[in-house]
């Protein structure tokens, strides 16, 4: 936790008394005096990042694993953010499992990047397992960042700009940071943070369908999962018939289909079942043609469902990202069964008119 003489050398902290300066539970600074602190440098016209980094499905940590292990969870997160950011900056509780960080100093982009790319990698922060007693949690976060004065000239700017970048790495999928590009961010509207309901997907997935009932299968489901594609946020959504045919929507395409590739899915993927691995790497290393699928597409991570009807499967739906190791979500998954079951729909049209 920060002692005296670690706030005492700013102006701001002079004369401060640390029973309301610290955060009771992490001992990182309170929301009050953090965000106050960020104020009094825009004030003095000091230049500084100021990252908010918000724990992934902290309420899941709660709710599987009790409250103790949650406060032991932000406990740790808060001592090792302290650790990592020492002289260069300060670190507040924001709120809940959210983290204030503000980082000294005029930087560009690129040693931003360099600076919060390595609290990501270096093992010790987030993307990390951290074990209590019999059971463990694998902890990882999502930050977003801007910078005093380049993206802002006032402090509810630059308040504003963190939302942003953090909220498009939540829709992202989490578990990654986004540094704030006025080009790419400027225009995101943060109060609707949680974009659009199931309900509504669903309907826009049936309008699809209806508005397009005479185009081919194969456009309508190009159309249904570009739609997916960009509603959620993904790199790419394919998917793969077992005809070898494949049909893709995203920023990349999908390489061949090979026999091995259906017989890997049939292995590893049950019908009614939605499959996430949580590590890839020891898929890899338990099998090495998912390790030649893996580099082939370029998966970083992926969620997949089997397209079938009794006995008879028709293929395979891939959610991917090549990008980032994103969090899957609840979201995610129950739009990707809604999904299986729409393409599921639409092979028995198919085959009932051709008959």
């Amino acid at each position: 936790m920060y002692k005296l003489k670690d706030l005492e050398k700013y102006e701001y902290f002079k004369g401060i008394d640390l029973n309301y300066a610290l955060d009771s539970l992490t001992g990182t600074l309170t929301r009050r005096n953090i965000l106050g602190f960020a104020k009094d440098l825009i004030d003095k016209k000091t230049p500084f990042t100021m990252c908010i980094m918000d724990v992934d499905n902290f309420k899941s940590i709660n709710d599987n694993f009790g409250h103790k292990c949650g406060d032991e969870c932000l406990n740790m997160l808060g001592e090792s953010l302290m650790k990592y950011v020492g002289e260069d900056g300060l670190v507040g509780r924001f709120g809940g499992d959210e983290f204030v960080i503000i980082y000294f100093g005029k930087h560009d982009y690129d040693s931003i990047y360099k600076y919060i790319f390595e609290m990501f990698m270096c093992g010790k922060i987030v993307r990390k397992k951290i074990k209590f007693d019999n059971q463990s949690v694998f902890l990882t976060a999502t930050l977003g960042c801007a910078t005093f004065p380049e993206d802002s000239e006032t402090y509810d700017e630059l308040f504003t700009e963190v939302d942003k970048a953090l909220y498009r790495g939540k829709s992202k999928g989490r578990n990654c940071f986004i540094i704030y590009v006025e080009e790419k961010h400027k225009n995101i509207n943060v109060y609707e943070k949680d974009g659009e309901q199931l309900s509504t997907m669903f309907k826009k997935i049936n309008k699809i369908i209806i508005n397009n009932q005479f185009e081919s299968f194969n456009k309508k489901i190009e159309m249904i999962m570009s739609y997916v594609c960009e509603v959620i946020g993904l790199d790419r959504v394919t998917y793969i018939m077992r005809n070898k045919e494949s049909i893709t929507s995203g920023n990349q395409e999908i390489h061949k289909i090979y026999d091995d590739c259906i017989e890997l899915l049939d292995k590893f993927v049950s019908t009614d079942e939605v499959y996430t691995p949580v590590n890839l790497e020891y898929l890899r290393k338990r099998n090495p043609k998912v390790d030649a699928f893996l580099n082939e597409r370029k998966l970083t991570t992926f969620s997949v469902s089997k397209v079938a009807y009794y006995k008879k499967t028709y293929g395979y739906i891939f959610l991917a990202e090549s990008q980032i190791e994103r969090i899957w979500q609840d979201k995610d998954i129950a739009l990707l069964m809604y999904l299986d079951r729409v393409i599921m729909t639409l092979h028995l049209e198919e085959e009932i008119n051709k008959q």
